[in-house]
């Protein structure tokens, strides 16, 4: 689920949070790389704006019962 929400909303990179070298690697990447740090914030910043909070989250509750009760 995770993945899907992170790289379908191009904010943030995914790595094996068992893996240090993995971890430290995409830290570097994001410290090389400020542009691109920057846009992956504006996009989950957007994200977040736009489908993930309660406001959109408790309309897609209130279709769903809707649906449900055959309204």
């Amino acid at each position: 689920m995770w993945k899907e929400i992170v790289e379908g909303n191009e904010c943030g990179l995914m790595v094996n949070s068992l893996d240090l070298k993995e971890i430290a690697k995409a830290i570097e990447y994001l410290l090389e790389h400020p542009e691109e740090r920057k846009r992956m914030g504006e996009s989950g910043r957007r994200a977040v704006e736009e489908k993930y909070n309660w406001e959109r989250e408790g309309e897609k509750l209130l279709e769903l019962y809707e649906e449900l009760l055959g309204s």
